[in-house]
């Protein structure tokens, strides 16, 4: 079409106006918090490769960073007690993340120099991660192109990213009823449209709000 325009075979351009549907996935994986730690603790000292993207893992799970932020904390970005980075959607902002328990032990592991790794090297071990942990159950992923919706059925670990680990945060954070406002300071979030694409409660968690409101 492009071309036809560009050698006066149309005049019609309203085609550039035409963006093709994007795939979206609707049904997002998030661990529990008892998921984060099963995995935390799952033995890889035979493995190191898989301990080390592991741990890097349940860094982004107890502090929300993206793993361009996470994978390179070092000494410099700690202070009184947190994490201190540049929002890497807005340089000029600063996110200051509380020091927990899993995060300040990771880091202390590894002597504030965490493994380098790239983010696509990470996506391919981190499922590898999950599948040596056992979690090779198969889930049932939707996924809309359009006005059309696919469902295939997955094995659990291969649903499994570094973005897994944001969406973790946020949503056992929420469950806790931690304050939306609280988390978006955490995350570098603006809006709460944006924010809330990241909660993605089970069916436990539903059926456990359904209970705790409609009791006798």
């Amino acid at each position: 079409m492009n071309w036809a325009l560009d050698n006066g075979h149309t005049f019609k351009s309203d085609f550039k106006k035409f963006k093709s549907p994007k795939a979206q996935v609707t049904d997002e994986i998030a661990l529990t918090l008892d998921q984060v730690k099963d995995i935390y603790e799952f033995d890889f000292s035979n493995k190191k490769k898989y301990e080390r993207v592991r741990d890097l893992f349940v860094l982004g799970c107890s502090t929300g960073l993206h793993i361009s932020n996470y994978s390179k904390v070092n000494k410099n970005d700690i202070e009184n007690g947190h994490i201190i980075v540049n929002d890497i959607k807005n340089k000029t902002k600063q996110i200051r993340i509380p020091l927990n328990d899993f995060s300040l032990e990771i880091i202390e592991k590894y002597e504030y120099k965490l493994p380098s790794i790239t983010t696509q090297k990470f996506n391919v071990y981190i499922k590898e991660v999950f599948k040596e942990a056992g979690y090779i159950h198969t889930v049932k992923k939707t996924t809309r192109v359009g006005s059309d919706i696919i469902e295939t059925i997955n094995p659990y670990h291969e649903r499994i990213s570094s973005h897994t680990a944001r969406r973790s945060f946020i949503t056992i954070m929420k469950n806790k009823k931690i304050p939306d406002k609280v988390i978006m300071e955490f995350t570098g979030h603006k809006s709460l449209e944006g924010f809330n694409k990241y909660y993605k409660p089970n069916d436990d968690d539903k059926k456990d709000f359904m209970t705790d409101v409609w009791k006798m």
